[in-house]
C-alpha cells in the first residue's frame, strides 16, 4: 500500500498514475475538496481562476489530457497573441523572434547592443543570485524590463534573493542554451510556435483536477488529515489520520506544502523537518477585474523602473474568451505588504493601476489570496533534505513548479513506485 498525503495537483496525478499501474494506494486530504492551489468558480456568469490561470500542452499534460477524455473542454491560446511589459507610459510588446529583437522599443540600441557581448560572458558562478547573473550576461536594462519581470512573475519572487542554481540550472542547462541565450535565441531556439502550446479548460482550471479526482475518487479520503507519522519497525511506515483510523504502507509520499510536511516528518526525520520549515512562501493577492475593454494579448508585466504595486495582469478576455475578465497580481516578495490589505482596498488599486496603464476602465469583481514557494535564497535548506527509505517528498517546492513539472514529476515517482 501507498500512502499519498494531500491531493493537490501532484497527489491527485500520483494517484491517476499509480492506478494506471495498477498500485494499491490512497490519497488522504485535510480539506472537504481536492485540487489544491487550482481553483475555479464563476461570478455574474463568468469563469474566474484562483491560481493558475493556464498551463501548457506538454507531453505530460496532453497524456493527462488524453486520459481523462477532456479533449473537448480544453480551450487553446492564440501562439500568436502578443505579451507587453509596461515601461515609461506605454505597453510595449516582449520580442521572440529576431526581429521583433531588433524593433522593439522595451530597449534602446544601447540596451540592444549590450546584448550581443551574451555569448562572450560565462556562465552562473557558485552561489550567483539571477539578478546578479541577468544583469552581468545581459545588461541592466534587459533585467529591468524585460527578463526581472518576466522571470520574477513566474515566482512571485524578487530575482535578487533567488540563486541560480536553484531556480534558473534547468534553463541554463537546455540545447543551445548552454552555449550562449542570444545565440540560441537567434537561431529561433524561443520561436512560441516551436513551444507546447497553452490551455485552459471551459470551465476552468479546475476541470482538470475535478476530472484526475473524479477517475480515483475510490482512492481519496476527503476531510482526513494525517495526523502522525511513524516507523512500523519492519521497514514500512503507518499513518495516522483525522478520525483515528491508521493506514500501514510500504512507502509514503508528501505531497503537502513545506511546513505541513515538516509537522509529519518531525519524528521520523527530525532535521529535514526543521530545514522544511525554513523554505519561505510568497503571498499573492489575485484581483478579478471586469471591463469592457479593445486589448488584445496575453496581459503584461511591469517594468521594474515603475513604482506600481500590480505585478501583472493576465487578460483571460482575449486569451480565453473570459468575456470581460482581467486577472491583477499583488504582492509577492518584492511587495508582501499588499496581501495585508482588505479585498476593498486591494480592488481599488487593481483598477486604477489598470485605468492608468491601459486606459481602460474596470471592476473589480472578485478578490483571492494564495501562496506560493518563493524558490530564494531560502531554498539552500533543500540541499541536505535527506529522508528515510520509504518516505517521498513530491510538491512544488522540491521539483520543477507549474503544472507540467508537477505531472512530469507525479510520473517519475509513479514509475519507481511501480518498478
Amino acid at each position: 500500500m501507498i500512502g499519498v498525503v494531500g491531493a493537490g495537483i501532484t497527489g491527485l496525478s500520483l494517484s491517476v498514475y499509480l492506478e494506471e499501474r495498477g498500485v494499491e494506494h490512497r490519497v488522504l486530504e485535510a480539506s472537504p475538496r481536492a485540487g489544491g492551489a487550482i481553483r475555479s468558480s464563476q461570478v455574474e456568469g463568468r469563469v474566474l481562476d484562483h491560481g493558475p490561470q493556464r498551463t501548457r500542452a506538454t507531453p505530460a499534460v496532453a497524456e493527462m489530457v488524453s486520459l481523462l477524455d477532456l479533449q473537448d473542454e480544453v480551450l487553446p491560446v492564440d501562439r500568436d497573441l502578443p505579451l507587453f511589459v509596461y515601461r515609461r507610459g506605454r505597453l510595449r510588446r516582449v520580442p521572440f523572434t529576431p526581429r521583433e529583437l531588433i524593433r522593439t522599443d522595451l530597449l534602446s540600441w544601447r540596451g540592444k547592443l549590450r546584448l550581443l557581448r551574451e555569448p562572450l560572458s560565462r556562465g552562473p558562478r557558485p552561489d550567483e543570485t539571477v539578478a546578479h547573473f541577468l544583469v552581468r550576461k545581459f545588461g541592466r536594462e534587459a533585467y529591468q524590463n524585460l527578463m526581472g519581470p518576466l522571470f520574477g512573475g513566474l515566482y512571485g519572487s524578487d530575482p535578487a534573493d533567488m540563486l541560480v542554481r536553484h531556480s534558473l540550472a534547468a534553463l541554463l542547462d537546455t540545447g543551445e542554451a548552454r552555449r550562449s541565450f542570444v545565440w540560441a535565441f537567434l537561431r529561433g531556439a524561443f520561436n512560441r510556435r516551436a513551444t507546447p502550446p497553452a490551455i485552459s479548460f471551459r470551465d476552468g482550471m479546475e476541470a482538470f483536477t475535478a476530472a484526475m479526482l473524479e477517475r480515483i475518487r475510490h482512492r481519496v479520503s476527503l476531510s482526513t488529515p494525517a495526523t502522525a507519522l511513524e516507523s512500523d519497525g519492519d521497514g514500512g511506515w503507518t499513518l495516522g489520520t483525522g478520525d483515528g483510523d491508521t493506514l500501514t504502507c510500504t512507502d509514503v509520499v508528501l505531497t503537502l506544502e513545506a511546513d505541513r510536511a515538516a509537522e509529519l516528518l518531525r519524528s521520523a526525520a527530525p532535521e529535514s523537518a526543521h530545514r522544511l520549515d525554513r523554505l519561505r512562501y510568497n503571498d499573492l493577492a489575485l484581483v478579478h477585474l471586469v471591463g469592457d475593454c479593445p486589448l488584445e494579448g496575453l496581459g503584461y508585466q511591469i517594468s521594474y523602473e515603475e513604482t506600481f504595486r500590480t505585478r501583472g495582469v493576465t487578460w483571460n478576455a482575449s486569451a480565453l474568451a473570459r468575456r470581460g475578465v482581467y486577472t491583477a497580481f499583488l504582492g509577492g516578495s518584492r511587495d508582501p505588504d499588499a496581501v495585508t490589505r482588505s479585498d476593498d482596498s486591494l480592488g481599488k488599486i487593481a483598477a486604477e493601476e489598470f485605468l492608468a496603464i491601459t486606459g481602460c476602465s474596470a471592476k473589480p469583481l472578485k478578490v483571492s489570496r494564495t501562496r506560493i514557494p518563493a524558490w530564494d535564497r531560502s531554498w539552500t535548506a533543500m540541499d541536505a533534505v535527506t529522508l528515510p527509505p520509504g518516505l517521498h517528498l513530491c510538491s512544488n517546492y522540491e521539483s520543477r513548479v507549474g503544472i507540467p513539472g508537477r505531472l512530469a514529476r507525479a510520473r517519475e515517482l509513479a514509475d519507481r513506485l511501480a518498478g
